[in-house]
């Protein structure tokens, strides 16, 4: 039998192996929250225990269902926020030794920032298989439900997250693998969503799983083209077909990592917002008045209040981001207009720069923005990495497109910048420590 202790400080047997059994007991807390407004949804004979035979009622199939996203969101949320001092989106204020580390990109040794969102993804994905195992038993149509479509979906982010920041992925003590295999696991979990969400009538979520499946693939272009045997356009070919399809289910739709007290608050807004935490990290200044390079102003998407005085480290001024305006605030996992932006891409590449343009310009409507025109390849692809910029500005994509376009922070010291940018934080010392593949 196995017991799980709702106040972390007994378990009576282990079911993780290494890091991930940093946050093994967390399934039932994050489950519990997930139920919170459910009411009297169950009732357990030791409330302060529950047994692991009990979360096969099936009758707890939903507070199941909610559990991946859960588990996946904080960690999620805190590789937005500090892979922003690794890449160019912000800067860090205080005098953190590990945060100093990550904004001039050194990656050779154990970061005490980088270390637990290693840990905490790990055990989000471990959750999210878990919980989807077990939904697959309790549910009596798996092939179209939606909590299981949506298991898969968050199993799939959690992969993707670990592949865009860390050397390794290791899955329950196994040897580890490559971040191009763990992004080729994601693509298929949000491929398996995606099917399952239509199969339930969802067509947001088989939307925004298969626009997250057009995000993997795009990675495993560059991937390919970085790390692998070279450039094989037939990966990103897959990826406009993938966007094309997930339009064609909705051309509007958005999936989001949602947030509320009393289970989590948006790490993003903790750190660069008005959180408690927000002292460490500060908007770099060049988002202070971030103009347009198409109408000369503004850009609306850069949202951030006036400068509060220079940084009493950098002497730069401090602007406090204003796009997460509270605790509860969600932080954008797939949207729409990350899919026109992949076939605007794909079709500069390797088809039609006009196809190019107009899906460039259907991203600046959505803004009120003026269209832009060209037909000059580079000032294209200028414009377009813009887009990309201004549209997913923390939202976790700024860092992964530097490396795939090899731009090095100009933040990082100058020994770092010698080493190139194709670098990814390292797993964590618990991984390391308790895997024998490590040793």
């Amino acid at each position: 039998m196995k017991i799980f202790q709702r106040n972390g400080s007994k378990r009576e047997e282990s079911v993780l192996p290494n890091a991930n059994r940093v946050l093994a007991v967390a399934l039932v807390p994050l489950f519990m929250f997930s139920v919170a407004a459910c009411g009297d949804i169950f009732e357990v004979e030791n409330p302060t225990n529950i047994l692991d035979e009990e979360l096969d009622d099936a009758g707890l199939a939903t507070a199941l269902g909610n559990t991946p996203e859960a588990a996946v969101a904080s960690p999620f949320g805190e590789s937005v926020a500090w892979s922003a001092t690794t890449s160019d989106e912000g800067y860090v204020a205080g005098s953190g030794s590990f945060r100093i580390q990550l904004e001039e990109g050194f990656f050779s040794s154990e970061n005490d920032l980088s270390a637990p969102i290693y840990d905490n993804l790990a055990s989000a994905r471990w959750i999210a298989d878990d919980a989807l195992r077990r939904l697959m038993d309790l549910v009596d149509n798996p092939n179209s439900d939606i909590r299981v479509a949506r298991a898969h979906f968050w199993g799939g982010v959690a992969r993707i997250t670990l592949a865009d920041h860390f050397e390794d992925v290791v899955y329950d003590g196994n040897p580890p693998i490559e971040p191009r295999e763990a992004i080729e696991d994601a693509v298929a979990k949000f491929e398996e969503a995606s099917q399952i969400a239509q199969s339930a009538g969802d067509a947001a979520l088989a939307a925004a799983a298969m626009g997250a499946v057009a995000r993997g693939y795009r990675s495993l272009y560059f991937e390919e083209m970085h790390h692998g045997a070279g450039e094989n356009p037939s990966l990103f070919q897959q990826a406009a077909t993938a966007a094309e399809q997930a339009l064609s289910m909705d051309s509007n739709f958005i999936e989001y990592a949602n947030y509320a007290l009393p289970g989590s608050q948006n790490p993003v807004w903790n750190h660069l917002g008005a959180g408690p935490g927000s002292r460490y990290i500060r908007l770099d200044p060049k988002f202070g008045n971030l103009e347009d390079p198409v109408s000369g102003e503004r850009d609306p998407r850069i949202i951030h209040g006036e400068s509060r005085g220079p940084s009493a480290r950098t002497g730069e001024p401090v602007f406090i981001l204003e796009k997460y305006l509270s605790s509860g605030s969600d932080i954008p996992v797939s949207r729409a207009d990350e899919a026109r932006l992949i076939i605007a891409e794909y079709e500069l590449m390797f088809g039609d720069q006009q196809k190019a343009v107009e899906m460039i310009n259907a991203v600046r409507a959505g803004v009120n923005l003026p269209a832009f025109s060209s037909t000059d390849e580079q000032e294209i692809t200028e414009q377009l990495r813009y887009e990309r910029f201004a549209e997913f500005w923390f939202e976790g994509r700024h860092w992964q497109d530097m490396r795939y376009y090899e731009v090095i922070p100009q933040r990082w010291a100058d020994a770092n910048k010698s080493l190139g940018v194709h670098r990814r934080w390292p797993v964590s010392v618990t991984e390391r420590d308790n895997n024998p593949a490590y040793r």
